[in-house]
Formats: C-alpha cells, sequence, structure tokens
C-alpha cells in the first residue's frame, strides 16, 4: 500500500503543507548473475518493444525489453530499472537453470517528456544501461514520426542478418528474426513490415533515436511452407525507404526423439491469480536422441498451458527448450503441477508452479469534476500515525490520516492524495474537517493529479477560504475508513476546479 509516503508528511517539510516523493529503489531476490553488456556498459544484447509517446500509459503487452543474463546461482530474482521521465521496466521469476537467460523487463508509467530516456537496469551487483526514445504527442493523440533510410535502399537490405534456421513446416518462435540497419535523421515512432510470402511475415515496431547505422529486428511471425531462398521486400513508415532481403529456409526436418529431464525447471514471469500469463514462460531440458522438429505442450491446469515448438539439433545435450504460457487468467492461488509431453518425447515429465493469491481489494474512490466521474481503483487505501513534530514545524503530536488513490494500475498522474493532521483525541466518527480548522491546530492537505500531470491542490494555510474543501469521516475503525470529501482545488496557474461527489470506503493499515 502506497500511504506510508503520506504519513510522512510532516517530515517532509511544514506541517501539512508539503509530502514527500516516492522513493525510488532496486530489488534483486535470491538467484545470483551478472547481466551482459558491451565495454562502455550498454546492455548486450537488449531488444526495445514498442511505441513510447509521451503522455501515453504503456502496455505490459507491448511495451517491453529483453535483456540477457548470465545467471549463476539459482533463486528467486527481480531485474529493474531506475525510474526516468515517469516510467520503468521490470521482470520477475525464478531462474533455475545456469548460463544466459533472457530476461523480458515490462514496462510501466507513462512517459512525460519526449526525448531519448537512459535506464539503468541493476541485477545482483551488476548494471548496465540502455535508451528509449520518446515520441511527442500530436494533434488528435498522434505522435511524431521518425524519418529513417535502410541501409541499402532502395535494393537489397546491406547488412541483413538472418538468425537461427528456419525450417520447411515447422512454426516460428521468438528466436526467429532478421536483422537490419537504419540511418535516422529524426527521432520518433516507426512499423517496418514484410507481408507474407511462403506463410512467414515480419515486422517491428517501436521508437528510434537520431544516429547511423542502428540495427532493428524483424520478427518472424507464421509457418514456413516450402524449403527454398525466399525473398522479402520492405514496407516502412518512411515512405521514401525501402529494400529487401532474402531469407533461407531448411528443408522440414524429421521428427525428433528425445528425453525429457523437467527436474529444475526455469520460470520466468509473474504467476499470480486473476492475472493473465500471456508472455510468461518456462525453461526445461532435454536430451536429444535424434536432431529434428518437436512439439512440446502440458496438460491444462488452473486455467493455464504451456506449449512450443520448433527444431532440437543432435547435440550438444542437454538443450533448453522454451514452453510459453496461454493467455490465461489462472484462476486460483497455490502450486499446481503441469504434464509435459511431446511427440518424440520419452519419460515422466512434470513441473510445478506456485500462483500467488490475487490482490486484495483496494477499496473504493471517487469523485466528481463537473460531470465527470473520477474513479480511482489502484494503489487505494489509507493510514494513520501518531507523530511528534519538533519546531521549525509547530511542536506537538499530531494524528495523521492519509489516503487516496490511483486513476490507473501504471499510471504517474491522475492521482488523488488527501491528508488531515490534528493534535489528540484520535478521529471520530461523523466529524468534518476543513482547511480552516486552522485555529483548531487541523490541518487538511489535497492533492489531485490530473491525466495531464497538472496538480490542483487545497492547503490549510492559516487563511480563511470560501467555500473550504472539506472532508468528513463518517466511519472509522481499526481496519476500515469512510467518508465524504468535497470543494475547490487550484493548480499553479490559479485555475480552479471543484470536486464534488468525493466518497472513499478505503482498508486502513
Amino acid at each position: 500500500m502506497k500511504y506510508l509516503r503520506l504519513s510522512f508528511l510532516f517530515v517532509c517539510g511544514l506541517i501539512i503543507f508539503s509530502s514527500c516523493q516516492k522513493e525510488l529503489s532496486y530489488e534483486a531476490g535470491l538467484g545470483k548473475g551478472s547481466l551482459k553488456k558491451d565495454i562502455s556498459g550498454g546492455c548486450l544484447p537488449f531488444n526495445v518493444n514498442g511505441t513510447y509517446q509521451k503522455d501515453t500509459i504503456l502496455r505490459a503487452i507491448s511495451n517491453y525489453v529483453d535483456v540477457q543474463v548470465d545467471i549463476s546461482q539459482l533463486g528467486s530474482y527481480t531485474v529493474k530499472t531506475d525510474t526516468v521521465n515517469g516510467y520503468s521496466f521490470s521482470g520477475a521469476g525464478v531462474a533455475n537453470v545456469t548460463g544466459l537467460n533472457t530476461v523480458r523487463l515490462i514496462g510501466s508509467g507513462k512517459p512525460i517528456a519526449a526525448g531519448v530516456d537512459m535506464f539503468t537496469v541493476k541485477f545482483d551487483t551488476s548494471v548496465c544501461q540502455f535508451n528509449v526514445t520518446v515520441t511527442g504527442a500530436g494533434g488528435g493523440g498522434g505522435s511524431t514520426a521518425a524519418v529513417f533510410t535502410l541501409v541499402g535502399t532502395p535494393n537489397a537490405c546491406t547488412g541483413a542478418t538472418q538468425t537461427n534456421n528456419f525450417y520447411a513446416t515447422v512454426q516460428t518462435s521468438t528466436s526467429n528474426y532478421v536483422d537490419i540497419k537504419v540511418n535516422v535523421t529524426t527521432a520518433g515512432t516507426y512499423t517496418i513490415t514484410a507481408p507474407s510470402v511462403n506463410g512467414v511475415s515480419f515486422s517491428s515496431t517501436g521508437s528510434l533515436a537520431v544516429g547511423a547505422t542502428q540495427t532493428i529486428r524483424l520478427l518472424a511471425s507464421g509457418t514456413p511452407t516450402a524449403a527454398g531462398t525466399i525473398q522479402y521486400a520492405l514496407n516502412t513508415s518512411s515512405p521514401a525507404s525501402n529494400c529487401g532481403f532474402s531469407l533461407t529456409v531448411q528443408a522440414a526436418p524429421t521428427a525428433a526423439s528425445f528425453t525429457f529431464d523437467c527436474s529444475i525447471p526455469q520460470f520466468f514471469g509473474t504467476y499470480q491469480a486473476g492475472a493473465p500469463t500471456a508472455g510468461d514462460s518456462v525453461i526445461i531440458k532435454v536430451t536429444s536422441i535424434a536432431g529434428g522438429s518437436y512439439s512440446i505442450s502440458s496438460t491444462t491446469v488452473n486455467n493455464v498451458s504451456f506449449s512450443g515448438s520448433g527444431v532440437l539439433a543432435a547435440s550438444p545435450n542437454p538443450q533448453n527448450v522454451t514452453l510459453f504460457a496461454s493467455a490465461g487468467p489462472a484462476t486460483a492461488s497455490g502450486p499446481f503441477t503441469y504434464t509435459i509431453t511431446g511427440t518424440g518425447g520419452t519419460g515422466v515429465c512434470s513441473i510445478t508452479q506456485s500462483y500467488l493469491p490475487a490482490p486484495v481489494s483496494n477499496g473504493t474512490l471517487s469523485f466528481n469534476i463537473g460531470s465527470v466521474i473520477k474513479t480511482f481503483n489502484f494503489s487505494n487505501g489509507a493510514d494513520t500515525s501518531f507523530q511528534s513534530f519538533p519546531p521549525p514545524a509547530p511542536p506537538g503530536n499530531f494524528y495523521v490520516l492519509s489516503f487516496g488513490g490511483d486513476g490507473t494500475a501504471s499510471s504517474t498522474n491522475d492521482i488523488i492524495d488527501i491528508t488531515i493532521g490534528k493534535p489528540p483525541p484520535y478521529f471520530t466518527n461523523n466529524t468534518t474537517y476543513t482547511v480552516n480548522d486552522f485555529l483548531q491546530s487541523i490541518g487538511v492537505n489535497v492533492t489531485y493529479t490530473d491525466s495531464a500531470g497538472v496538480d490542483y491542490t487545497a492547503s490549510t494555510d492559516g487563511t480563511t477560504q470560501n467555500p473550504a474543501f472539506s472532508v468528513t469521516i463518517t466511519s472509522i475503525t481499526p481496519t476500515n475508513v469512510k467518508g465524504t470529501f468535497t470543494g475547490p482545488v487550484k493548480n499553479m496557474a490559479g485555475a480552479t476546479i471543484t470536486i464534488t461527489n468525493g466518497a472513499f470506503d478505503l482498508p486502513l493499515q
């Protein structure tokens, strides 16, 4: 619950009139290892997916960054960036296989300003950096389009590199892609596609910074229908730029023969009741007896299943196979065991993953601005404390009640925070507190940050305000607080909006 930061209101400055900022921190789990990076400290390799636009909330399904981690000690982990320009990235899971692993860091928050943001990633004792380009918001919610030229335009894409083998009749995976080079003269968003040929298409979307010979990764989708050398022509969001590349597709392999080893599965992602599992994965080991194509899947348990396909080499052994989770969501918490089977696979294989309980209800909070209803469903809550404050703040002992919530799951904007400070006795039912109660040493502080990031406030400042912002506590118990609030709030430019029909019913910490 976020309201511990509000209970420190007086410590951060004058009583009632200021508040603390959120603290940035890194967290790491019990897993040990290091981030892979180049000599200058840049994450190596890293892949930024999605578009990043000013004032646009990031989406977990499309805004993420993949980094490489060399696991040396097994255990749970959290890989997390700092918060820059209003957003951040993080990933968590359990590392059960040593060596190089790809960790997906999911973006959250909302970019505040356009520009190039440098993020610092920390895992265990290692750090690396990567950049993300944020574009400006255009008219009607649009964005600035990057201006770029593909290296090799208008002929063959110079330096196009195919990664991993493509096989006829074998569905492509996240390891199948083609890297191309691009020169960028204007930063912004981009889209590059290659229409489907021979059953496979390519695409990439994201943001580009200004610079020469940058790499763009085109992810493959589909299943090659035949072997051969296949030609692709690119379509780009920068009309004057296009080039083509050839893709080598191997003949359809025979079916693989292998044995399972599921004794140490490596799960990636967050597994929680009620939460979608799209993008989560598990790595198991297999020992190849005869190389070839494979298709592996699990039973469906707790509304989730795992599956993966590809081609096994004849050696070396053992080999890692990645199985991706279905979308879910999981229906319950606790440990659940999945049985793994596959064409050509022998042996007993089962994996067990524990799901966290569903998030506890965080109460309700809402109000009106004109005819617009503002509903806050995330990070809601309240706390109380008893604090003693020496000068220069007014000396004495005060009870402090802080409550509020967020309008979206990952927004730095659209937030309401309300704090009441009063001398003893404790807060009582059916009592109203206003910003005009300064003669009773009572202070009320309100901060509402709208969706554009503009702060509107009302505070006890020693002057009589008319009308006065007021908060009524209708019921307060050791575990819950209910009430109403209403009144005007003002921004730095002097513009005033009026909050009406404010109501809260929140768990009390």
